[in-house]
């Protein structure tokens, strides 16, 4: 099958009681988006990582580098290879060199790895076709139904995307800046993307 790569174009606040992050992933080269429904943790990991900011302590994808690093290995790709009932699978795989291992993971896990080794993110044009979505549909603030795996993989609920967000930017600037010197850096990394949404809607 064909594999095609993935770039991350936005991560921001659902707007759901949940907490739960929507991860908007594009087609390199191409115009298909792929919303991805995240947890908050997942969500600020991604965002520290893509933004150059450092937590005060290793998270989780920070340490599952570190290990690897320290074992002689990398990550040569991530591969989304089905979507199925809502949900997106996806395999890290490792190498050392000279043996490819194909480590099962969450989507958002293995992209949350995946920026910090630089590795391509990649995934089968069937999915894209299956599950893809043009960028009008997001700026008209379509809302989607997508199962959202929530830590505990048995157990997974609804939530409605809702992509329109228009909060005053100069608020935003200042509590993101707020934000920074306090180092509350989940707070922060959603600020930043709210602002990053604003200014890209200005500039169409």
């Amino acid at each position: 099958m064909k594999k095609v790569d993935l770039e991350i174009h936005d991560i921001s606040l659902t707007g759901s009681s949940s907490g739960a992050y929507t991860m908007v992933m594009g087609v390199v080269g191409g115009t298909a988006r792929i919303p991805v429904v995240i947890g908050g943790a997942e969500a600020q990991s991604i965002a520290l990582e893509l933004e150059n900011m450092k937590s005060s302590r290793p998270l989780t994808h920070d340490m599952y580098k570190s290990t690897l690093i320290s074992f002689g290995m990398k990550v040569e790709e991530v591969l989304v290879y089905k979507f199925e009932e809502g949900i997106f699978y996806a395999k890290v795989m490792v190498t050392n060199g000279e043996i490819t291992e194909e480590i099962d993971s969450r989507i958002s896990d293995a992209v949350g790895v995946a920026v910090r080794f630089r590795a391509p993110i990649r995934c089968y044009e069937s999915i894209v076709k299956q599950a893809g979505i043009n960028p009008q549909e997001l700026s008209a603030g379509l809302e989607i139904d997508i199962s959202f795996e929530n830590g505990d993989d048995e157990e997974v609920e609804d939530i409605s995307l809702d992509f329109d967000a228009t909060p005053d930017l100069e608020l935003l600037e200042a509590e993101l800046q707020e934000a920074i010197d306090n180092e509350d850096y989940e707070l922060a990394s959603e600020l930043r993307d709210q602002i990053d949404k604003i200014k890209n809607k200005t500039n169409e």
